[in-house]
């Protein structure tokens, strides 16, 4: 019996130490794991914080110290330099040495000396430094006779303007106005009665725009061709397809075609008979020439017409 008692004892103690062990036992390990991860990053936070500085030798101290000595020196002598041209400067804008003397005016016909000075700005007496030679220069051009001009600047008291006007050689009519034209057909300016000046009329006619571009050739060959007169004593000028350029000499009542295909032919031919008639003291007696194709056709006036008709009428 006192065996078989102990041997329950033994059974009742394994089953209560067993069961005790099934009984649920209060977690401290995780208190454990967080100290623990805290610790992990509070290291990680001292070696992140902790950053190794750079070891400076000193002889690369000595270097810096010069690269920084020398870039403060080159910077007071830019400074400096800067300075002194702005203070060079004003002396020259306020000095008598380069005031304004003498200003030379050439190629100027149309528009007058005072005239040009007052555009440009340009004045005796003011600093030549002063002066911005650009902007003298763009005032001058918006005059419409004025085609080009250079001014030079002459130091230390002087200015040089040479300018190139457009040179009329027509006045035509737009708007009810009478305009200067120059040898490309372009529109100059109105007529002046002040500077008013005796220019052939250019007329266009049907299709005449397209001998405008030939204008200013055919100015230039009529002047060479070897007409006993001048264009100067052309009255007007009328181009059109048909009859191409068409002259009239008002002094000498005589009126000149010339055909646009191959005008400067017909233009020399035209020219020699012209010529041949005034040695002979005949050009009354013609009222018109033309010349076209290779030809030139005569039209006799209206009295040497009556009187070839009286004359026949008496033989």
């Amino acid at each position: 019996m006192a065996v078989t008692s102990e041997r329950k004892n033994r059974r009742n103690t394994y089953t209560a130490t067993r069961r005790g062990t099934e009984a649920p036992i209060p977690r401290k390990g995780g208190g454990n794991r967080r100290k623990s991860d805290t610790k992990k990053s509070a290291k990680k936070k001292k070696k992140r914080l902790s950053l190794s500085l750079p070891r400076v030798s000193s002889q690369g101290l000595r270097r810096f110290l010069r690269w920084a000595l020398g870039l403060s020196i080159v910077g007071f002598m830019l400074f400096g330099a800067v300075f002194g041209m702005i203070k060079a400067w004003r002396f020259c804008l306020t000095s008598e040495y380069f005031t304004i003397r003498e200003i030379a005016v050439s190629g100027n016909v149309q528009v007058k000396t005072p005239e040009v000075l007052r555009i440009c700005g340009i004045e005796k007496g003011e600093n030549s430094l002063a002066v911005n030679v650009h902007k003298a220069e763009q005032e001058l051009m918006k005059n419409p006779w004025i085609e080009s001009v250079n001014i030079r600047r002459d130091l230390p008291d002087s200015f040089t303007i040479q300018i190139e006007e457009r040179v009329p050689l027509f006045c035509a009519r737009k708007n009810d106005r009478l305009y200067y034209v120059s040898g490309q057909g372009l529109l100059i300016a109105p007529v002046d009665p002040r500077s008013f000046r005796s220019l052939p009329v250019l007329e266009l006619g049907p299709g005449g725009d397209e001998a405008l571009p030939l204008v200013a050739d055919f100015v230039e060959l009529f002047r060479k061709a070897g007409f006993p007169f001048g264009f100067r004593q052309v009255s007007s000028l009328r181009l059109s397809a048909a009859k191409g350029f068409e002259l009239y000499v008002e002094n000498r009542r005589l009126r000149l075609t010339i055909g646009l295909e191959q005008w400067q032919d017909n233009l020399r031919r035209i020219a020699s008979v012209v010529s041949d008639i005034d040695k002979r003291k005949e050009t009354v007696m013609v009222s018109s020439i033309r010349a076209a194709d290779g030809q030139v056709w005569m039209t006799k006036t209206q009295e040497e017409q009556k009187d070839e008709t009286a004359s026949s009428r008496i033989h």
